[in-house]
Parts: C-alpha cells; structure tokens; sequence
C-alpha cells in the first residue's frame, strides 16, 4: 500500500476529527476567496471605468466624490438638481436656440412682437409707415435673442467641448413581480452614439436587441426607453414591454408610480459596467412627467444682468489650441446651414407599424401632441463632459472645473426669468478619474489589505488545527506506527506518511472553501450588484495580479511581470503551510520507538 493510501486510511479512521479540521480549513479558505473575488472584482470595475468615456462631471454643489459616484456608478443619491442652462453652456449654437425657443421668456418676447406688429398695423393707418414699425421691432427682437438670451451663440465652454451629456435622476424602476429596484435615468439619444465606454478604445455602446430611443418617435412620442442587460435578464423584459417609472426612493413613503408608459425600444449588450443595471428615459419625456417640472417663481420675461457684463469681452479660461476639431467644423456650419452627424430620423429607426387597437391609438395621438418643457422649468442632475480631442494631456480636465466652480456660468443665466441668487454658484465640476482613485487608495486598498490580513490569519488558525489534530493523535498512533515500522516501514516514509496526511487535509479544506467560497459570491450577487453595480457569479474568479505586487518585488522582472489570479496561488500556498505545520508531527512519527511502541 503506497504512502497516499495509508494517509487516506488514517484520515478516514479519525473520521469526525479530520471532518472538523477540514471544514476549519474550508471556512478559511472560503473567506479568503470571497474577499479576494467581490474586492478584486470591484476594484477591477472601479479601475476598469476609471478611463470613462468623459472628463469632467458637472453637478450641484456638495461633495465630489458623491457626484461621481452617483453620476458615474449610479450608487449615491443626488443631493439637488441644476439649471438646465449649464447644460447649454457646453452646446453649440444650433443646440442652444432650438432649446432657446421653447423658453417662457423667448415666447413673451414673441408675444411682444407679435403686439408691437399690430400696434404698427393701426399706426399705419394714422400714415405712419409700417414699414419703420416692423423694421424697429424686428430689430429690437434681434437684439433680445443675440443679447439678453445669447441665442446665437455658443455656449460660453464649447469651443473647448468635444461632447456634452446631461443626465436625469430620481426614478426608479421596480419589477413588479421581484420588487428589485433599478435607477432610471434621464438623457438625450447622443449617450448612445457619441458616449464611449473608453476614451483609448473609443468603444461605445453595443445593443442585443433593439436600437436607441429617438427625441421624437411618430409612434410613441417622447417616451421611449432602453433598459441595461442586468434589468433586461432579471425582470424578463422584452422589446415592446411597457414601463411605468416610480418617483423617488421606492422604499420611501412619498413614492408614487407615474402614470406614463415608456415603451422598450431597445435591451443593451452586457458591458460589464454599472449601465448595465439602468434604465434609461428619454429626457423630454422625464421632464414632461408629474413633479418633474420646476415652478417658475418669477413672473418677469427678461434679464437683469447689469448692460456692463453684458458688453464685456467673456474671459478666455484656456488658449485656442485646445479647441475642439469638431467645434471648428461647426463654427463653419453655423446657423443651421450644415450638419455634421445626425440621428437617424424617426420613421427609419421605428419598427414597421402594426395594427393599432383604439386605446393604442388614442396614446399614441396623446403622445405625439405633447410639446416639450420650457427651459426655464427644466433641471438635470449632473452634466458628462469630455473635452477637446486635442486636450491629449488632460489639462482641460484639470483647469476648467476650478473656472466652473468660481462661477464663471453666471453670464450663461442672464437672460433667465427668475434668475435665483444661487444661479452663480449652483454648480460644481470634478474630474472623475481623481475622485475615483482618491477613493481607491484613500479607502478601499487599505480596507482590502485588512481583510486579506484578517483572512489569512484565519488560514493561518485553520493549519494549526491540522498540526493539533495529527499531533494530539499521535499519541493514540504510536501503536500503528511501531507495526508499520516492524512491517518494514522505513522512518522516512513514516515521516511522509504523516506529511502526507496533513497535507491531504489542506487540500480537501481548499478545494471545499473554494467552492463554498465561489457560492457565497453567487448567493451575494444580487447584494453586490444592487450596491456597486458589479455582477459576480460562481465562475468569475480574482482579477489577475502581477507576481511582483503578490511577492512585494522580489522576483526578477521577468517573472515578476506575469499576471496570475491570486486564486490559482491559495491552493499551492496552502500545501506548503499544511507542509510547514505537518514536519513537528511527521518528526514525531519519525523519532518513534519501535520497542516501546510493540510492548505497549
């Protein structure tokens, strides 16, 4: 009988002393592979989204780290909301008057007109001409939008603007048949076209079903909606399916369920990022829902701003050569006369029309005759901005945000009806990549090294158990040993014997403590994702470590550089440590004497 059979033997003799040492081992091994899985994974993600497809984070005033957190990660709460004029400080003239003209105060100044043209009908008739008349009021309304609205002109941060995405919060999605929760988030149809995953692979937005909801759709007006993988699989969501959006913090008292439908028009590809647990709104038909309009507190129509700010040359932040290509094109195509990209039109991107039954009909006329929120009403949480493609060293990224948060907004909101004394100050910009790896070296890389540490000492507790079990036994043993001697045994391989043992109990505790420890990540999942948007499952395993960082350096840079998942090392290290704790008992073994032993 070879030496693994003997030990084999011995291990199941000691049946319910061995089964506790090896669950001892297993609820080590199981703590150590959950902490390095969930830590590593998380960290990975946090890391891995760490490039974004964007450079600054636009939002209120409060703490940066919980802007990017919830703008990025979709995990915090939004402490307040912006004026939607922010938004437009970052878009192109076109951008800028198409939103301009749905305002209150361009409308009044129509109005305005409108009476002025009247009045010179009648003083015509008095022989005054008309001409004059129209000629004096078509100009002041001229200069009411080029002056006190600006709404000719670029947003005072375009030139140095790439790409601007707003985003909407405060809803969630909760399946009525698991009650899981989901954000929603409110934005424009660009987050799916000019949005990267990552700014170095220039990656966007893949879709397994479907395609991206449009501003405007003939067939289902402003409420369309694409739902991320994760909420696709687990509330069974189908294209076509009919979502009802639930206001505020489900778990709070004062939420209530809207009573707009959105339609699915589109499942994401998994990305492996927190989009994946989203679903997301078109943002005309967030704003046109109950309670997400914001009361206009000040009846008056025009700006207040001093004529001296309004005359003064706007501050540079940043030299010309940070302008962005695509806003040079622009500037050319200006005024509507050119177009560069373009969403595809809304009867080429809609499915073909079906029989409609009367209630279908009856939405869908409803739908297509609501008009958009005024500006003045409007308000978005937070504000994704990547800047200039030619910004290659990210000094965009670090300047501009010190100039956002002086206020240097405050001329963008002149012509704004109420214009709140806050206006000036109600936002912040960060830069997520700083705020994402304060976090990870500030909090989470210590809190891993104290978990790895906590768990490694309780290996280190479970491979004593092992030498206290075979060394306790050895008195009880020394019977078999003096007759495995007496048979021809050599001390050696009574030695081995022993080593062998303990090491068989190392490796059945790591092979169960592995297992258990991949099922405790898949139990976890639904916890895990719902608090960082990470999905982690039976089969997903450690992010790979180099050697180096594993063994602090000392391996030659050859074989330090290679990558491994720590995983694939607990096993090894724990037959060396069941080796180390097993050589006091095997020399135990090895030191026993034979005639003693036979006489007892």
């Amino acid at each position: 009988m070879n030496v693994f059979k003997i030990a084999w033997r011995s291990i199941q003799h000691r049946g319910f002393g061995s089964f506790l040492t090896i669950l001892s081992m297993a609820l080590g091994v199981m703590m150590v592979v959950a902490v390095l899985t969930i830590h590593g994974l998380v960290n990975q993600s946090f890391r891995s989204n760490n490039s974004f497809g964007y450079n600054i984070i636009v939002g209120a005033r409060g703490g940066g780290l919980q802007l990017t957190l919830n703008s990025v990660y979709y995990l915090s709460k939004p402490v307040e909301n912006i004026p939607y004029q922010y938004y437009l400080a970052f878009c192109d003239a076109r951008t800028r008057s198409e939103d301009l003209k749905k305002s209150i105060a361009y409308q009044a100044q129509q109005h305005v007109v409108e009476t002025t043209d009247s009045a010179a009908e009648g003083m015509g008739g008095l022989g005054l001409g008309s001409a004059i008349c129209d000629a004096i009021s078509a100009d002041a309304f001229e200069y009411q939008q080029t002056s006190a609205m600006k709404i000719a002109t670029d947003g005072v941060y375009k030139r140095y603007t790439h790409m601007a995405i707003p985003l909407c919060q405060g809803d969630y999605y909760v399946d009525p048949d698991t009650g899981a929760a989901f954000r929603c988030v409110g934005t424009i149809p660009e987050f799916f076209s000019d949005l990267v995953l990552d700014i170095d692979t220039e990656e966007t937005f893949k879709f397994a079903q479907g395609r991206a909801f449009v501003e405007e759709s003939p067939e289902h007006g402003f409420f369309e909606a694409v739902v991320g993988a994760t909420v696709a699989r687990r509330c069974d969501i189908k294209l076509g399916d009919k979502l009802k959006a639930t206001h505020g913090d489900p778990n709070s008292s004062s939420a209530h369920i809207h009573e707009q439908d959105y339609t699915v028009v589109g499942i994401m590809e998994q990305a492996g990022t927190p989009h994946d647990g989203v679903v997301f709104l078109n943002m005309e038909g967030f704003f046109l829902m109950e309670d997400h309009a914001k009361t206009v507190e000040d009846d008056s129509v025009l700006g207040t701003g001093d004529d001296d700010d309004e005359d003064s040359e706007e501050e540079e932040p940043v030299d010309e050569f940070f302008a962005d290509d695509d806003e040079v094109q622009s500037n050319v195509e200006q005024n509507g006369e050119a177009e560069t990209e373009s969403q595809p039109s809304a009867t080429e991107t809609t499915e073909s029309k079906t029989e409609l039954s009367d209630e279908e009909e009856f939405v869908r006329k409803q739908n297509a005759t609501r008009i958009p929120l005024p500006v003045e009403q409007r308000e978005v949480t937070s504000i994704l901005v990547r800047t200039s493609k030619n910004d290659t060293f990210g000094t965009l990224g670090m300047y501009l945000p010190a100039q956002i948060n002086e206020g240097f907004l405050d001329r963008t909101l002149e012509w704004t009806p109420y214009r709140p004394e806050q206006a000036q100050t109600a936002a912040q910009a960060v830069n997520p990549v700083m705020q994402v790896t304060s976090l990870l070296d500030t909090f989470v890389n210590p809190m891993r090294w104290l978990l790895l540490g906590l768990t490694a000492m309780i290996c280190v507790v479970s491979a004593l158990s092992i030498l206290v079990g075979i060394y306790n036994s050895m008195s009880q043993r020394q019977g078999e040993i003096a007759v495995m001697r007496a048979l021809g045994a050599s001390r050696s391989k009574v030695m081995m014997i022993m080593l062998c043992e303990s090491v068989m109990l190392a490796l059945l505790g790591g092979l169960l403590g592995w297992v258990g420890g991949h099922a405790l990540n898949a139990a976890l999942s639904p916890l895990i994702e719902k608090n960082t948007g990470v999905t982690t499952g039976f089969f997903e395993f450690a992010p790979a470590t180099e050697l180096n960082m594993l063994f602090a350096g000392t391996l030659p840079e050859s074989i330090g550089s290679i990558g491994v998942s720590p995983e694939l090392l607990l096993i090894p290290a724990l037959m060396v440590l069941a080796v180390i704790v097993g050589i006091y008992p095997a020399l135990s073994a090895y030191r026993t004497d034979v005639s003693q032993s036979l006489g007892k």
